[in-house]
């Protein structure tokens, strides 16, 4: 369970199964929209009342219409729109006046079209909102029941399974009724969010979370109103023993942010969407295939608990592709302990056994059975991929191939480990007989390692931590008051003094002591405009260069600081942004001057607490220095961890502060300093 604040209780069981629905807008004319809801809400009709309303009156699909919502014979409880844009805002008049519920607006021509449409849209849903209704749309196309037997679509023909579908799009719901019976699996429940001028995706899987027919819950996503607490509400779904895949278009790159600082150039919703399910540890696909590859290995006997793969496969060059698909998934391929080696040397003599295991020219099934039982019972992988032809060479008959393939199955399932096959031959018996058990069959052994790594088993590195109350940042936000916050809040900086003129910073750097280094105070990047000297090493050189940084840059002061030296130092960026889109986020980066350049980066919801920034540290690419590298000191990583969490609180406790930044900071074995940081406020 997460540790937000956030209650859950979105019961939307009346939407999904209401006692009555009224049509505003069912016509005769075949293919319009109101035609295809009629029918398709009429063939339910058994469960509940169907009320058609068209102006005209007369009869839709052999079945009576009313004039007007006002003359049903009782109040509908979803009520579907299918009328003109133009005629939108009366029919939700009309339908909140007759008492429903939930309405489904099906028009298009809303805040899709511009601010007069945006405006609409607002005034629909406010209108919705004082009646104590629920409004879906507009600009959908529906949604589907398979136990309550609502088809409240248009052109839709879905097949039933545990399958919960929320989309920004009606066509992948269409597309996905089409392949999934060819994966032998159907869906529960299906919903297109349209304009989510009302009801939201979150809102929807909380729904799905709570649905006893639904098992794995995918959402495609274009765009995020509320990105956090979209997770949030994953998190919960996942806390019900839902499984959730989020089909997640690449996400845009920061349209519209103004960038003024390192970390604010550093990031884009990209960034936080690819870091937010990598720390929670979320399927995120970009495509329909690779849904329908996930999809199969959460339905597959055994899941992997990890990333350690087994390849086994019937010849060399089959073994190392299938090395290398596994590879490129992120998936291990760990050597065997010579324990295991000996023992599948017993059973090979002539073959390589290290992992992966060549059975070169062994093409019978039969061969590879001893091989996986020793490989699963010897507890060293969480999967097998199985690459190779795998035909009926040894001449046995089409039950005892089938049954050795059961065998196999069964092998490793009751082992706890994962098998997924590729086969040049998956129209064998044996491996219809794998597929027809659901363990995932191939073509080729890139689907199959990318099916082990998607239907892989996930426990979240962490879990969100809400907000505390935040309150609004005041005061100036220069460097000297920025860094001034950041300290209150936890990070520890050099020494710093301001000073007006050459006889202040005299003194400043006397009560410091030299080597100082001296900031000309006003510019946005000051070391891009000259405005830092390093390394200043006595008064004389101090005042000639203050004298300088006057008459060229005309700052609107000076800030005198200790020169931090540090053996074996490494410079650190640690920033936050708020996320038009996710929220507050902090990133953790290789810091200093070059930061853009080496684009070495881990960004998180934040705030984070000390054991996620120690994990977002480690993930860096330069992680391998903190440790000593080549005969470099080791730094205190615990002391670095406080600094990001004190940044993360910072911009998650200021809802006014856009951008937060310390950069450099320099770590060294004795000492972490920040010397130099940025807050801007948004207007």
């Amino acid at each position: 369970m997460n540790v937000t604040n956030r209650t859950f209780s979105a019961d939307l069981s009346g939407l999904f199964n209401p006692r009555s629905v009224a049509v505003i807008g069912a016509s005769s004319t075949p293919g319009k929209w109101g035609f295809e809801y009629a029918r398709q809400l009429l063939e339910g009709a058994p469960s509940r009342a169907v009320y058609l309303v068209n102006q005209r009156g007369g009869t839709v699909h052999a079945t009576r219409t009313y004039t007007s919502v006002q003359l049903l014979p009782a109040a509908p409880e979803l009520v579907v729109i299918c009328v003109p844009a133009a005629q939108v805002r009366s029919a939700v008049d009309d339908a909140l006046a007759a008492g429903a519920r939930y309405i489904v607006c099906v028009t298009a021509g809303f805040k899709e079209t511009g601010e007069e449409g945006h405006r609409l849209e607002n005034e629909i849903r406010e209108r919705v909102r004082a009646a104590g209704a629920r409004l879906v749309g507009p600009n959908c196309v529906g949604l589907f029941d398979a136990a309550a037997k609502l088809a409240c679509t248009a052109f839709w023909d879905l097949p039933p399974g545990d399958i919960g579908i929320v989309s920004q799009s009606g066509g992948v719901i269409v597309e996905l009724g089409t392949r999934l019976p060819h994966e032998k699996l159907g869906i529960s429940r299906a919903v297109s969010v349209g304009n989510q001028a009302d009801l939201t995706v979150a809102e929807f899987i909380e729904s799905f979370a709570v649905d006893p027919n639904t098992r794995v819950i995918t959402a495609y996503i274009e765009e995020y109103q509320d990105g956090r607490r979209l997770f949030e509400t994953i998190e919960y779904a996942r806390s019900r023993g839902k499984e959730v895949i989020l089909l997640a278009p690449r996400a845009g790159e920061a349209v519209g942010r103004s960038v003024a600082s390192h970390t604010g150039s550093m990031i884009s919703n990209e960034d936080v969407l690819a870091s937010i399910c990598a720390e929670l540890d979320v399927v995120r696909v970009r495509g329909i295939g690779d849904l329908l590859l996930a999809l199969r290995g959460i339905d597959a006997p055994t899941r992997a608990g990890g990333r350690r793969v087994a390849v086994v496969a019937d010849g060399g060059g089959a073994a190392t592709l299938a090395t290398d698909a596994a590879i490129a998934e992120g998936l291990e391929v760990p050597a065997f302990s010579a324990e295991l080696v000996r023992r599948l040397k017993e059973i090979a003599p002539n073959s390589s056994v290290g992992n992966p295991v060549d059975l070169v020219g062994a093409l019978d099934l039969g061969v590879f059975r001893p091989i996986i039982q020793a490989i699963a019972s010897s507890g060293e992988g969480d999967a097998i991929l199985m690459n190779g032809a795998f035909n009926n060479v040894a001449g046995a008959s089409i039950e005892g191939e089938c049954a050795v393939a059961a065998n196999i199955r069964n092998i490793c399932s009751q082992s706890g480990i994962a098998l997924s096959v590729a086969s040049t031959l998956t129209g064998e018996p044996a491996m219809t007989a794998l597929a027809r058990d659901r363990v995932p069959v191939f073509d080729f052994p890139v689907e199959a390692a990318r099916c082990l790594e998607l239907g892989r088993k996930r426990l979240p590195k962490r879990k969100l931590i809400a907000n505390r109350t935040t309150r609004l940042f005041v005061g100036e936000v220069d460097y000297l008051a920025s860094r001034t916050a950041l300290a209150g809040a936890g990070v520890i900086f050099s020494k710093a003094v301001y000073a007006r003129d050459a006889d202040e910073a005299a003194r400043a750097a006397h009560s410091i002591g030299y080597p100082v280094v001296l900031k000309a105070l006003g510019s946005l990047h000051k070391s891009d405009s000259g405005a830092v000297v390093l390394n200043i090493r006595d008064e004389v050189t101090l005042r000639s260069k203050l004298e300088s940084l006057s008459n060229e840059l005309r700052p609107t002061g000076f800030s005198v600081e200790e020169m931090v030296v540090e053996k074996d130092a490494i410079e650190l960026l640690i920033g936050g942004v708020r996320d038009p889109a996710f929220g507050p986020t902090v990133v953790v980066a290789a810091g200093g001057t070059r930061t853009e350049i080496w684009r070495d980066r881990v960004v998180a919801l934040a705030p984070v607490d000390e054991d996620n920034a120690l994990r977002m540290l480690n993930s860096l690419r330069i992680a391998p220095l903190f440790g000593g590298f080549r005969g470099s000191s080791r730094i205190d990583l615990d002391v670095v961890a406080k600094a990001v969490t004190a940044v993360s609180r910072f911009i998650a406790d200021h809802d006014n502060v856009s951008e937060a930044e310390v950069n450099p900071l320099i770590v060294g074995p004795t000492r972490c300093l920040a010397v130099d940081a940025r807050i801007v406020t948004a207007l």
